[in-house]
């Protein structure tokens, strides 16, 4: 038989549950058998792996994934060994060959998908691209764009709630494959619709949960509440949040974006905030006592600090306000899930609506690309916050 130019790899993990390479078996009818892969001069079945074509292009190896399905990826070697046959004849002819366009795959598309993503700047988007691709994928285990099925987005949704995702998180997920499906050119059409979820009403948390955190907090955490609470910013805009950014004549804060440190504001818009209920002199003495220091929230060496939330977790605990029902509160590290920086933020927007600013003026605060986010805040207001509010305070 003459040699081949194109070899079946399979790679697969072994007992101690390292991935391996070995060549794939081919029974005496010369087709490869399922899942057998040729070790130490032995036939030895395996259980996890992937077939993959071992060739040589331009001088050098390479090797491109083939799927999990012996049958295809033995297609796959035959077909890419004959084009270099083809294509090793036409050069010897001295004539030019058009191949045609391959079948796409998967990760491929994914890595484009992602790369997309990332030279936009979407940085969120670009990191959610690759949980979901690499959830799909390794869900599924097939190898093309053209073999994706309805009933793999199905298996797909379901592999997500046995992990104990709620509806909501696997309705976002859908909604992120299929961007990445209709991204490749396949035809999102076929597939089904993003599963339907309850909208829950966003959680904010009390007055009292306010003061008891700021009663136990250390001065950068009162500073992160704070903030968090009475400017409503996101996460990523605490972390990069400047002195510089603060107008002083103005008593505003302007969210924008931070090109030294890679961060783009999530709707691509500056905006002003008002400093509400004294925090204006509150930053201004914080200030005082750090010269020299950019971030307003920074880590002692002057970079963006990533550990907030572990912060607050920990002081929720501290504060024994952990509300001992969540994963979180029974696991190892008895951290809530109920207190988060997030939740910082819905409390302001929800605050806000609930004191009287029409929707246009809390979305423009909130940093809403669309007024619909912002309604979903709107709900009743309690019988104390009624109170408070013909007593004329301002309402948290």
């Amino acid at each position: 038989m003459e040699a081949r130019t194109a070899t079946l790899i399979i790679r697969y993990k072994d007992a101690n549950g390292t991935w391996q390479r070995a060549a794939a078996v081919r029974g005496a009818n010369g087709r490869i058998r399922p899942g057998y892969a040729s070790i130490d001069g032995k036939e030895v079945p395996v259980k996890k792996h992937q077939y993959y074509v071992r060739f040589y292009e331009h001088r050098r190896l390479r090797y491109k994934l083939a799927g999990t399905r012996a049958a295809e990826a033995e297609a796959l070697r035959d077909r890419i060994e004959k084009q270099h046959s083809v294509k090793a004849a036409a050069k010897a002819a001295g004539v030019r060959v058009e191949t045609e366009e391959e079948r796409k795959t998967l990760s491929a598309t994914a890595a484009a998908y992602i790369r997309d993503a990332e030279q936009r700047g979407a940085t969120e988007a670009a990191a959610q691209a690759r949980l979901v691709t690499g959830e799909f994928m390794r869900v599924i285990h097939k190898a093309y764009l053209d073999e994706v099925t309805r009933d793999d987005v199905f298996r797909f949704h379901e592999s997500l709630r046995k992990r104990g995702c709620g509806e909501r998180t696997v309705a976002n997920k859908h909604q992120r494959l299929i961007s990445w499906l209709r991204f490749s050119g396949f035809d999102t059409s076929i597939l089904p619709p993003k599963p339907r979820y309850e909208e829950e009403l966003p959680t904010i948390y009390t007055l009292d949960e306010i003061s008891t955190l700021l009663a136990n907090a250390g001065q950068k955490m009162t500073i992160v509440i704070r903030m968090g609470y009475l400017l409503g910013l996101r996460d990523q805009e605490l972390q990069h949040a400047e002195f510089r950014d603060i107008n002083w004549a103005e008593n505003t804060h302007r969210v924008r974006g931070k090109p030294k440190w890679g961060f783009k504001p999530k709707t691509w818009e500056q905006r002003d905030i008002p400093l509400f209920e004294g925090l204006g002199p509150e930053l201004k003495a914080w200030q005082e006592q750090h010269p020299g220091q950019s971030l307003i929230l920074g880590t002692a060496g002057g970079m963006p600090d990533s550990k907030m939330l572990r912060a607050l977790k920990r002081l929720a605990k501290r504060s024994k306000l952990n509300c001992g029902r969540c994963d979180g509160c029974k696991g190892r590290n008895r951290e809530c899930k109920e207190f988060t920086l997030h939740k910082l933020r819905r409390t302001f927007i929800t605050a806000m609506l609930r004191n009287g600013f029409d929707l246009r003026t809390v979305q423009s605060w909130a940093g809403h690309r669309d007024i619909k986010s912002t309604m979903r805040y709107l709900r009743p207001a309690s019988a104390r916050e009624i109170q408070d509010k013909l007593k004329g305070k301002i309402t948290w």
